[in-house]
């Protein structure tokens, strides 16, 4: 018998076979067919992108209070070094690279780089959930200078801790991008659809006959069908890489948290939890004021058109709060259910790269889908980068299972239970026989989980094959070892780890000044650290012209930037 969790508490189900293994096999054939007969060398062409979040803190790991050191140049306008929400919160951002190894070496130099030029009082906070925040005020929003641009980008954010507080904001997450070459689709089409086998050569030198339109259909209805299927085991992710289990005291507010364990006063956690950053406690929408930021994933239209809804239509609530403080200041972009699409969070992202000036949605709809961006992913506390080369190779055979999978739309049915699933495994994940949901009944986390990796075995063989140091067949090792015992999980470390040096605090602290020593001891990549050196200087020139260049008024901007939307909308 098996145990699941109900919102009354745990209940004893019957094990049952669902039909996920007849779809899961139909994965496995199309990867064995593709690497036995077809080209598999399509998934040589991937591209690999990583941003990590962190905040910077003090000696004693308050969140720093200080500027954005300007050793790292200006956070509006350099592509690597930025600031997420809060003025302490770092994103470090790689650009699209070829190999798991090569994202990684980005990631890990831009570290390198920030250790070396954080003033001597800061390090870097290698954790997600942050510790000792004194109360909201304690997390400082970003600031972007004076052009246009940059005071949009605060007032953004001043909405969001105005909308759902700021101490949500101070969380941090690695987000993990991917994408496919263009020729990739066709070939996709063969494997999931039949007819005559097309190799990758072959679909390249056929992809001239198409329009451009026709291409950026077949693609972006490609990504989208991918962000589905990887919705559908979305759980996954904070199971086998979840690294936040336990919360610092400070970071709860008064009356919250009565759910979890106490291991001290000054440390909560949930017993069997994974990510509580993915759940309850983590990234959500206010409670108190109930919205309905529903978005349909039943195709791109209809996600679309959603989110074109939320960003058009003003929530009453929101309204009465204001635009405007009274010293006549924006506080939040809008009244509308969103400000903007980056508003709308989702595990999982369909991404296109906006102009300047261009609202992300109309990138979406103009352009089509680029990449998928992957946002369920802990820091974790044990990387000095805060991700593993074992990792990103399990993220990547991921991504190619759902590129592998078959389509099928999402019914709102259906994602109630990829959130429910999901929410499950951050609160519960590790829980003995804890079984998940799906549409037809429950399966045993631990059956499904090993489902999705045999399945994605053929395709952990052929990357190792192509090249001289395995790292995909251990990986997939690796993460099964992790089914058939919970204990080898991050989430389980880390509270082993809590346990053994006293509380969250002292163990978040502990690894992440080792990590900072790590970080500058390491030998340096002189190319990447010129290279970062050189993006500085030409952060501070790109501002520089920014504000030079924007002339006339802020609200006029805000106005133009923002009838955007009222434009798209019309024309639906």
């Amino acid at each position: 018998m098996q145990s699941a969790h109900s919102g009354s508490g745990w209940v004893t189900l019957p094990p049952r076979k669902d039909e996920i293994f007849i779809v899961y096999s139909e994965v496995r054939q199309r990867t064995e067919k593709l690497v036995g007969s077809l080209n598999p060398s399509v998934f040589a062409s991937r591209k690999i992108g990583l941003e990590k979040e962190s905040l910077r803190v003090g000696a004693a790991g308050g969140i720093s209070q200080a500027d954005h050191p300007h050793a790292l140049g200006a956070a509006l306008t350099h592509p690597s070094i930025t600031t997420d929400f809060s003025e302490a919160l770092l994103e470090m951002v790689t650009p699209p690279c070829d190999s798991a190894a090569q994202a990684l070496g980005y990631l890990t130099a831009i570290h390198q780089f920030i250790a070396a030029k954080l003033p001597e009082d800061e390090h870097i906070w290698n954790t997600s959930m942050p510790c000792i925040l004194r109360g909201g005020d304690s997390v400082r929003i970003g600031e972007y200078g004076n052009s246009h641009s940059g005071r949009m980008k605060h007032a953004y954010r001043c909405g969001l801790g105005l909308r759902y507080g700021r101490r949500m904001q101070a969380i941090a997450g690695v987000h993990f991008n991917f994408s496919m070459p263009e020729s990739s689709w066709g070939l996709r089409q063969q494997l999931l659809f039949g007819g005559s086998p097309v190799s990758d050569a072959d679909y390249s030198a056929t992809s001239p006959d198409l329009t451009q339109a026709q291409v950026t259909t077949a693609r972006t209805q490609g990504y989208f069908e991918m962000m589905q299927n990887l919705m559908r085991v979305g759980w996954v992710v904070p199971y086998l890489f979840g690294a936040s289990p336990a919360i610092c005291s400070t970071f709860l507010a008064e009356g919250e948290g009565e759910e979890f364990d106490v291991w001290n006063q000054t440390t909560r956690y949930a017993p069997y939890g994974t990510s509580l950053r993915m759940g309850k406690i983590g990234y959500r929408y206010r409670e108190d004021e109930p919205i309905d930021l529903s978005v349909r994933h039943t195709e791109i239209e209809a996600y679309i058109d959603d989110i074109m809804g939320h960003v058009s239509t003003v929530h009453p609530p929101y309204e009465a709060l204001g635009i405007r403080c009274e010293n006549g200041k924006y506080q939040q972009l809008s009244a509308a259910r969103l400000q903007i699409e980056n508003e709308y969070y989702s595990t999982v992202r369909p991404k296109q790269i906006p102009e300047a000036g261009e609202l992300p949605i109309s990138a979406l709809q103009q352009r089509g889908i680029r990449y998928l961006e992957l946002r369920s992913v802990d820091v974790n506390l044990f990387d000095p980068a805060g991700v593993n080369l074992e990792q990103i190779a399990m993220l990547e055979m991921l991504m190619m299972f759902s590129w592998l999978a078959s389509p099928k739309p999402l019914s709102a049915s259906e994602m109630d239970i990829n959130k429910e699933n999901v929410n499950c495994v951050a609160h519960h994940g590790r829980q003995p026989g804890l079984l998940l949901k799906q549409p037809n009944g429950t399966i045993p986390l631990a059956t499904w989980g090993h489902a999705i990796l045999d399945a994605i075995e053929p395709i952990s063989e052929w990357l190792d094959s192509q090249q001289d140091t395995p790292l995909y067949v251990p990986a997939l090792k690796a993460q099964r070892a992790k089914f058939d015992n919970p204990d080898l999980t991050p989430s389980a470390q880390m509270i082993a780890g809590i346990k053994e040096t006293g509380s969250f605090f002292e163990h978040a602290q502990h690894h992440s000044l080792k990590a900072d020593e790590w970080l500058k001891q390491q030998p340096i990549d002189e190319a990447l650290h010129k290279h970062l050196s050189t993006l500085v200087e030409k952060s501070r020139v790109k501002q520089a012209e920014l504000e030079a260049s924007s002339t006339g008024s802020f609200d006029d901007f805000l106005s133009q930037y923002l009838g955007q939307i009222h434009s798209k909308v019309s024309k639906r």
